[in-house]
């Protein structure tokens, strides 16, 4: 035996200093292949805030000539009714409206710290205003963020957080350095506040740089209950798909429908069929289809939220109401789909912005017993003012 080795007594324990040495060892394992987190460095907090394509955002957006209109559609309870006892009484609303959409850039990144992961958030701030082309009123207002949603960063324990944390003896240096790794499969989340007494958070992601202009359906595949002011639950128009491209069938023009079948799917309906805003008052989205048709559109951006996304994850995101909306017209669920787009004019290249946003009412129960959900859509055309 060589002078240098020792005898270690019988119950001898590895003093401190030997056992961080250990632990800080073992922390060095390299993360799996399969997660991309960076690694956290103070630097990171005088980084500027990155907003991704959000960027393009920054302005204010308003209808203009080449735009034409916003359109609404909105059901509502009728008057003297309530869930318990007359089933799908509703007053149905569509209107013409032009709108001020204002975004700001919020200046440094947010933080959001969770231990071994932390991110930064790129937040755009916006601010929504709606008059009724009809009254000059206000009919809708909204403030809230789009929020750029980083790459994540790994962030393990070292000998400063330690010590100013109290870490040991369960954490020591190098902890956390494998995870667990947050692996959000979104991009982008969009918070809201509307004074109706809602409050909303989508999730979601983006698809940069399409060529071209944006692809809206023609005919029957217009027929899509996703995009309608019509749902299944409401009996969903008729029992046929509609060509929305040709005139209305004739039973929209029955005035018997009401006193027939007053309860029936085609009575449900058939005053959104009717309206003199066809058939945009059915699929508000054409309207974007139809201001573009002659528009030379270079390329595309394509954010697409919602309050239920689910990518793997399970349902994320979600809306709260107040409790007498929760009561009466709870909003069930919301989607949306927002388009920056690149249009060649005369000769230069101006920013437009279109936009659809879909939210479901739940009030009244149907003949089935189920409980129907409203679609109320809202949808623009918007360009950057200079």
């Amino acid at each position: 035996m060589s002078e240098s080795q020792e005898i270690k007594p019988a119950g001898w324990r590895k003093n401190r200093k030997e056992k961080r040495e250990e632990e800080e060892e073992r922390c060095k394992i390299t993360p799996p292949a399969d997660v991309s987190h960076p690694s956290f460095f103070p630097g990171l907090l005088e980084k500027k805030a990155d907003y991704g394509l959000l960027k393009k955002l920054e302005g204010t957006w308003v209808n203009t000539d080449r735009t034409g209109l916003g359109i609404h559609t909105t059901c509502m309870p009728s008057p003297g009714t309530n869930s318990e006892q007359i089933p799908g009484k509703f007053h149905f609303l569509s209107e013409n409206y032009t709108e001020t959409l204002k975004f700001d850039l919020v200046p440094d990144a947010a933080r959001n710290r969770g231990g071994t992961n932390e991110q930064f958030v790129g937040a755009v701030t916006y601010d929504q205003s709606i008059i009724s082309k009809k009254t000059n009123k206000d009919i809708h207002k909204e403030n809230g963020m789009f929020m750029w949603l980083n790459d994540m960063y790994n962030h393990p324990a070292d000998n400063q957080t330690v010590k100013e944390d109290f870490g040991e003896p369960e954490l020591l240096p190098g902890a956390g350095a494998n995870g667990p790794h947050f692996v959000p499969k979104h991009k982008i989340a969009r918070s809201g506040t509307i004074p109706h007494g809602n409050s909303i958070l989508l999730l979601g992601g983006a698809s940069a740089s399409i060529p071209g202009k944006p692809d809206f359906p023609e005919g029957l595949a217009a027929w899509d209950f996703e995009h309608l002011a019509i749902s299944p639950s409401m009996g969903g128009g008729g029992n046929e798909p509609i060509n929305l491209d040709k005139p209305r069938p004739e039973w929209v023009y029955d005035d018997t429908l009401r006193i027939r079948n007053p309860s029936g799917n085609q009575a449900y309906t058939q005053r959104i069929l009717a309206h003199e805003l066809y058939p945009y008052s059915t699929r508000p989205d054409l309207r974007l289809r139809d201001t573009i048709k002659d528009h030379n559109i270079k390329s595309h951006d394509l954010i697409e939220l919602r309050t239920d996304y689910d990518n793997g994850q399970g349902p994320q995101g979600g809306i709260l109401n107040i409790p007498m909306i929760d009561k009466f017209t709870p909003v069930k669920k919301m989607s949306f789909r927002m388009w920056i787009e690149e249009v060649e004019e005369d000769g230069k290249t101006i920013m437009q912005l279109q936009y659809e946003q879909l939210m479901d009412f739940a009030f009244g129960f149907g003949t089935d017993g189920g409980v129907t959900l409203w679609p109320h859509i809202q949808v623009n055309t918007l360009r950057k003012q200079e």
